[in-house]
């Protein structure tokens, strides 16, 4: 399957600017080591979708339903110095001009995802929808198994999720059947490359204390040469405990256990994706077996058997890793756009979650599962939404390509790590769009639909919020409810009910 692709680079004359870089289904030719950096942005500004260029829809309006925390990321904001979110308003009015077409955005009001779902599911129901095109956050309709609420994007006249500007992977994860795409990723919700999951270091720390060649771009070349793995994470955590002082106030930690999400992002990392598509291309579980309990065991021992890890935070720890007192922070790439860390005053890198070891082929990804999806309500008319609201969407999407993806990637790079071509290349390899290492970004099915299938899709978080390694014992307790959850899912997709 393609995916999509684009690189990040860094231009080093006055000031290093880093730039995304194009690809489409023709791929350009290898670059010589003489102009590895060097750059054209054409391609991105001339990157052409199938609707035609005298495509027309004559002023109707398209209702375009979002919920407040979404809102930037889909409106945009008209008078603002922020480059993403003007760049956003700007799209949405190009769109406007180009097809001749009314884009009327509403907003659900309510803060609750829950509450987003219901009004989604009530207003779809009751073919009372005001709107043809809704973003929201995917554990409002995923969670709640609204699959049989949406159209589905693969059979529309536009929408083309192969292309550059939708996330293949993650896209085809949410598909019950591996075919019928109702929820979209992609750039048309900038915020769904911020849900990537990410590990920050500190490379002065680094530098200091870990590297034995006092070189602060170790764990990049690790990362480049295949042997970023679980493992080597981990001893470098136990390395990272540095005391200073007697009463433990100034000490450096490897990690603050502040974020526990990102243990999903490290058994996605490690290659354990909990399930696999049968020859009907439904899902099948597969996390009977060796390397998951040794993975829990690791888990288990990362987490509470590591000298480097803080467990209970104290005050002088919050935001520790931006203060310089952890050596790793374990988040997401959108985290590097908040202020505290544009604010940091050490200087640090950014790195995909490990392999489980260095035979593992490929570095994988995960969205978060609070990412913004794009979807179109069977509340609207077939014939209008396999045309008219499919050429929206696809506009939208491709022109956010063009245009604000880019300026996504320069405001992130320039506030945090545009010292560096080779914390571009990472970025690259995290959203798995390297040319030369072989990389993921997806999401995961059961992951999504945990709530529905026993909570197997969380069982390693489970165990270690638990403060258990036995992960035979909890597989045993929640594979019934997680069986039954299955077929209960597939069978609510089958029947077509809503």
């Amino acid at each position: 399957m393609k995916k999509i692709r684009f690189l990040i680079f860094a231009l080093c004359l006055c000031m290093l600017l880093p730039i995304i870089i194009a690809c489409g289904k023709t791929k350009e030719p290898p670059k010589t080591n003489d102009d590895k950096y060097a750059y054209d942005d054409s391609s991105r500004e001339k990157a052409a979708d199938s609707i035609p260029d005298d495509y027309d829809l004559e002023n109707q309006s398209i209702g375009i339903f979002h919920t407040p925390a979404r809102a930037n990321d889909i409106c945009g904001i008209s008078d603002t110095t922020d480059i993403v979110y003007s760049r956003i308003h700007e799209r949405n009015l190009s769109v406007e001009d180009r097809l001749n077409v009314d884009l009327e955005f509403m907003s659900s009001n309510t803060s609750s995802w829950q509450d987003a779902s219901d009004m989604i599911k009530r207003e779809i129901q009751t073919l009372s929808a005001a709107w043809d095109i809704v973003f929201t956050s995917n554990n409002s309709v995923i969670q709640m198994k609204l699959f049989n609420y949406f159209h589905n994007a693969n059979e529309t006249n536009y929408i083309d999720i192969e292309e550059r500007w939708w996330y293949t992977d993650a896209i085809t994860e949410l598909s019950v059947d591996n075919y019928n795409c109702r929820f979209l990723y992609g750039d048309i919700a900038i915020g769904g490359l911020g849900s990537a999951g990410a590990i920050y270091y500190n490379k002065p720390l680094y530098e200091q204390y870990i590297s034995a060649d006092k070189n602060p771009d170790e764990p990049y070349q690790l990362v480049m040469e295949g042997k970023w793995t679980f493992e080597k994470l981990s001893s470098m955590v136990k390395k990272s405990h540095i005391e200073k002082g007697g009463d433990g106030t100034n000490d450096i930690y490897g990690y603050i256990y502040d974020n526990k999400e990102a243990l999903h992002h490290f058994r996605e990392g490690v290659g354990i994706h909990l399930y696999e598509r049968n020859d009907q291309g439904m899902p099948v579980y597969n996390l009977n077996n060796d390397k998951s309990v040794d993975f829990a065991n690791a888990l288990y021992e990362f987490i509470y058997e590591n000298d480097g890890a803080l467990l209970d935070i104290p005050s002088e720890y919050t935001n520790g890793f931006t203060n310089g007192k952890a050596m790793f922070d374990l988040k997401r790439i959108g985290h590097v756009l908040q202020s505290n860390m544009r604010e940091m005053k050490d200087d640090f890198g950014i790195l995909p979650f490990p392999k489980w070891d260095e035979a593992q082929e490929e570095y994988i990804t995960l969205a978060h599962n609070s990412a913004t999806t794009c979807c179109i309500p069977i509340s609207v008319d077939i014939d209008k939404a396999n045309e008219e609201v499919s050429a929206v969407v696809e506009a939208l999407a491709s022109e956010s390509y063009r245009k604000v993806t880019l300026a996504y990637y320069e405001t992130a790079l320039k506030a945090a790590y545009n010292r560096d071509d080779l914390s571009a290349q990472m970025i690259d390899i995290i959203t798995g769009q390297h040319d030369t290492v072989k990389s993921t970004f997806t999401s995961n099915f059961v992951y999504e639909y945990s709530s529905s299938l026993g909570k197997l899709g969380t069982i390693f978080s489970t165990l270690i919020n638990n403060q258990s390694n036995s992960f035979m014992s909890q597989y045993d307790s929640i594979i019934g409810a997680a069986e039954t959850g299955m077929k209960d899912l597939i069978k609510q997709y089958k029947d077509g009910k809503i």
